[in-house]
């Protein structure tokens, strides 16, 4: 009798370690039910969003306490002017480019509105390329003219 019980136990341990040694893998299991984990931002990542955020808030608080009530300043992304820029702009208006670089704190771009930008891309007065709304949109403009402003007005 203790030799049944002896072999059922040593039958039962074999089966547990079985069992265990055929788990999968957090990363198995996620990708069979088609789950991508979101990734940890690091240190770096976070300081960037956050400076970011506050560029943003802070195009938007100028833009808030301009005479105009905000409907001269930019009260866009400046995230996403800043890859505007880098795509439409930065050739001519980075530095050794063609044009000024309206980045330079103190020059042009300080006094970047939308209104201004709009007259300066559409009607192509003080610049040489001009954009139709189908080409650049005026939500893109605002973009431009918040990232634009936050910079040179450091």
């Amino acid at each position: 009798m203790m030799r049944r019980g002896l072999l059922l136990a040593m039958t039962i341990a074999v089966a547990m370690m079985l069992a265990a040694c055929g788990r999968a893998t957090d990363e198995q299991i996620n990708q069979a039910l088609g789950i991508t984990p979101t990734p940890t931002l690091t240190a770096g990542g976070i300081a960037s969003a956050t400076a970011a955020a506050t560029a943003t808030a802070e195009a938007r608080a100028l833009a808030l306490a301009s005479p105009a009530g905000g409907g001269g300043a930019a009260l866009g992304d400046v995230t996403v002017g800043a890859r505007q820029f880098t795509t439409w702009c930065s050739g001519c208006h980075g530095p050794g480019g063609s044009g000024p670089d309206i980045l330079k704190p103190g020059v042009l771009g300080a006094a970047a509105t939308s209104d201004s930008f709009q007259t300066l891309l559409r009607d192509g007065d003080g610049h040489p390329t001009t954009y139709k709304i189908t080409e650049i949109d005026d939500k893109q403009i605002n973009d431009l003219a918040a990232y634009i402003n936050s910079k040179s007005g450091q």
